[in-house]
């Protein structure tokens, strides 16, 4: 089992040079993110640091690392990744590497990286990108080492080769170099195969013959790259051997690209040496190249681009997660923010984290470190103990959900919100003095400011739709109240008039007249009710009756005043559709009045309604409306349905529409229209026929 890193948060630096030449493509402001991708790619501490932003996923195995740096590219703000160069230009007291050291392990991972790939085209392997991303990362470990390994540079001088390094790391550490690399790739969610190869590329020859055809790539690569070393014959025939390529055609592919390293690297202004390319660490001797020294000008363009990466409050939550790995070192955070009705920090959900606002502490709290960073503004860390929770159950908890053994307390506060950010942070590790402290508050403070904007607009834009609704529901009711004297008033004089009335038909027409006036008050009375919003009455239909009742009731008014022909055709045993009679009634009052306003005088309108229509594997009700009018526009048709569609002063309308749409869709059913210009319109509704028992 792979064994964790001591350390996992602490920060690599990048070249001085990559980070130089990203800084001024981003200044330039005119360049691609395919420019920018194609810097970073010669930097095995940059492609990590980036794709720790975002691990890969499966999707991403098959794409080009290069794109993958793109996508990742593609979210992250110009700013941010300005101060992510800048940080890597300013020197850190505890960085122990020399630049020219750094300098030789970048250009050694880059050109193993390249001979890989080339290697992989030549034996045929399928995915040669898999070799350039197990190449460039394949002595990241290395790295780490020359930075945080106590009396690193000894074990390097009394190494002859990188199998006695290897050993001499598992002796003294208890893992190797490779072994920290694999894992450091496993981090950013590289698949087994490239992980394997990083882990093994520098096992012994006979373990390496067995494995997979990547590890023997890159355990080749690497043979290839100390062929100008002291053992250049066993290097050139170790590479023969675990490839089955000819010498002299690897001797080729050797110049080949090494002639291309130098292209490569133009864009940083480094002279690519050939000791440069063999042992993946610099030949003994003293480093005589003068350090870039830290500045106050540098430190306050790196707070300044860093400030301008959270100007979008609606991505400063997503920003200040990168912006933890790029420029902090350190996984993302979880906030809590202070309450305002007491004198609690209060945890705010996240979508990984989403029961945090159950975690209340007290400010007071004496044993809480979240607590204590706000009561002292000042950084504050928590460490689990031998036996925990220890005296804060709440801290220990949190160290647990963050799947570290400590956390590292910054207090920030802004106009809106004072608070802590808690991130995790392993108990063993120092996270930096110098600089690093005011950095962390910086960036946490800029962030957090956004993100309590964001939520204060959040609140603002609630307060506010509860008002509109207050105000909405009061006048609802008003309305209601108003309109129900009307209503009731003319349905007593209905009453009247149908108690001194004889005709048969005018009796039945006054009291469809009087359901509709029912009707009509139970939809406004229905409109102030925001109690309930659950539909009374049946949830079916007489599809028929409902039909010629309202043929009854406006046939006059809508159609035969206007010398129009309505023409009804429907069957007496049509089974029930699945739709309250009210909902259909507004269904079929807003295609008719529709219809009266598009057909001319003498026109025609007919209306037919069949059962025993299969429409998406359901037995349905086919009803369907036919006018002569003058037709609709192709693009009418396009936006007839859409919400807010309204176009009363064209023949053919389009009022309520929308509604029609909203009122057959909530029962499953459809709503078609054809329509052309000079040919008149069809409506079809497909719907659902209610259950039988």
């Amino acid at each position: 089992m792979r064994r964790p890193l001591a350390a996992p948060t602490s920060r690599l630096p990048a070249l001085r040079e990559t980070a130089s030449a990203l800084l001024r493509i981003l200044s330039a402001g005119d360049a691609s993110r395919h420019d920018i991708a194609r810097v970073i790619i010669l930097d095995p501490v940059m492609v990590f640091e980036l794709l720790l932003t975002a691990p890969l996923s499966k999707s991403d195995f098959s794409i080009a690392l290069i794109d993958v740096l793109i996508e990742r590219l593609d979210r992250i703000d110009a700013g941010l990744l300005q101060a992510w160069a800048l940080r890597h230009m300013i020197q850190q007291p505890q960085h122990r590497i020399s630049p020219r050291a750094h300098r030789h392990h970048t250009m050694h991972s880059l050109f193993v990286a390249e001979l890989a790939v080339n290697l992989a085209r030549e034996i045929g392997y399928p995915h040669p990108d898999e070799a350039r991303s197990a190449g460039l990362l394949h002595d990241l470990g290395l790295l780490w080492l020359n930075e945080y390994g106590e009396q690193y540079g000894r074990v390097l001088a009394d190494a002859i080769d990188e199998r006695s390094l290897s050993s001499a790391e598992w002796e003294r550490y208890g893992l190797d170099h490779a072994e920290i690399s694999a894992d450091l790739a496993a981090r950013c969610g590289f698949p087994l195969g490239i992980i394997d190869a990083i882990a093994l590329h520098q096992a012994e020859p006979e373990a390496v013959d067995t494995a997979h055809p990547l590890v023997r790539v890159i355990a080749a690569a690497e043979e290839l790259a100390s062929y100008r070393g002291s053992q250049s014959a066993a290097s050139l025939e170790g590479a023969s051997r675990l490839t089955k390529i000819d010498g002299s055609v690897l001797v080729s592919v050797l110049a080949d690209t090494t002639r291309g390293m130098q292209d490569m690297v133009k864009s940083l202004e480094i002279i690519v040496e050939p000791t440069m390319l063999t042992l993946p660490w610099a030949t003994p001797g003293t480093d005589s190249e003068r350090e870039n020294m830290d500045s106050g000008i540098a430190r306050t363009a790196l707070s300044a681009f860093a400030r301008s990466a959270f100007v979008d409050a609606a991505t400063a939550r997503q920003s200040f997660d990168v912006a933890t790995r790029l420029l902090l070192g350190l996984d993302a955070p979880v906030l809590f923010v202070k309450s305002d009705s007491d004198d609690a920090l209060v945890g705010a959900p996240t979508i990984t984290h989403p029961g945090l606002d159950q975690i209340r502490i007290s400010a007071r709290d004496e044993h809480s470190a979240v607590a204590e960073a706000y009561r002292n503004n000042a950084e504050a860390r928590y460490q689990s103990g031998p036996r925990p929770p220890g005296k804060c159950a709440a801290d220990w908890q949190l160290a647990r959900w963050l799947d570290s053994d400590g956390l590292l307390c910054v207090p920030w506060q802004n106009p809106n919100e004072t608070g802590v950010a808690v991130f995790p942070c392993a108990g063993a590790e120092q996270p930096g003095t110098g600089m690093e402290p005011a950095l962390r508050r910086s960036v946490t403070e800029a962030a957090t400011n956004r993100i309590s904007e964001r939520r204060a607009e959040e609140q603002m834009r609630l307060d506010l739709e509860d008002s509109i609704a207050r105000r909405y529901v009061d006048h609802a009711r008003r309305i209601a109240h108003e309109a129900s004297n009307p209503l009731t008033v003319i349905k007593t004089y209905l009453g009247l008039i149908d108690e001194r009335v004889e005709d048969p038909t005018l009796k039945e027409q006054l009291g469809l007249l009087s359901e509709e006036l029912d009707r009509v008050g139970a939809l406004v009375r229905k409109a102030s009710d925001f109690t309930s919003m659950t539909p009374s009455g049946p949830a079916h239909s007489g599809v028929a009756e409902i039909l010629h009742d309202l043929r009854a009731l406006y046939g006059e008014a809508l159609f035969a005043r206007k010398g129009i022909n309505f023409e009804l055709r429907t069957s007496p045993n049509l089974p029930a559709a699945a739709i309250p009679p009210d909902a259909l009634k507004q269904v079929f009052l807003n295609l008719f009045k529709n219809a009266a306003e598009a057909i001319p005088e003498g026109g025609k309108l007919s209306v037919s309604a069949v059962a025993g229509i299969n429409a998406n594997g359901s037995q349905c009700m086919e009803i369907r409306i036919v006018d002569n009018g003058p037709g609709l526009a192709p693009e009418r048709i396009e936006t007839l349905f859409n919400p807010g569609a309204r176009n009363s002063d064209k023949p053919g309308g389009g009022v309520g529409l929308p509604l029609v749409r909203e009122l057959v869709a909530a029962v499953g059913g459809t709503i078609l229209c054809r329509s052309q210009p000079g040919s008149g319109t069809v409506f079809q509704i497909f719907m659902p026929l209610a259950a039988t028992h």
